[in-house]
């Protein structure tokens, strides 16, 4: 694929998983991405962990189609239930 993922992180803020990417051949298209089972949704956020645009299609609580436009770096958030200790 045309994309390079450079970071897989817990969130600041949050229990969320962050998954950060950038597309750098200059196409668009779609990326899969697939996270551990249990994600309850998938956002796009920006480099700050913000929000933004409508939730993705989260896909047996572990799969989500992300569009790509070209150079583009995108941050996807994955938000998981809180675990009680």
């Amino acid at each position: 694929d045309d994309v390079v993922l450079t970071a897989v992180k817990k969130a600041e803020d949050t229990d969320a998983l962050i998954l950060r990417f950038y597309e750098w051949a200059g196409k668009s298209g779609d990326v899969q991405l697939t996270v551990p089972k249990g994600a309850t949704a998938a956002t796009f956020t920006n480099l700050m962990e913000k929000p933004e645009g409508a939730a993705l299609t989260l896909v047996d609580s572990s799969q989500v189609t992300v569009p790509v436009t070209p150079y583009s770096i995108e941050t996807v958030q994955f938000a998981y239930p809180h675990e009680q200790k």
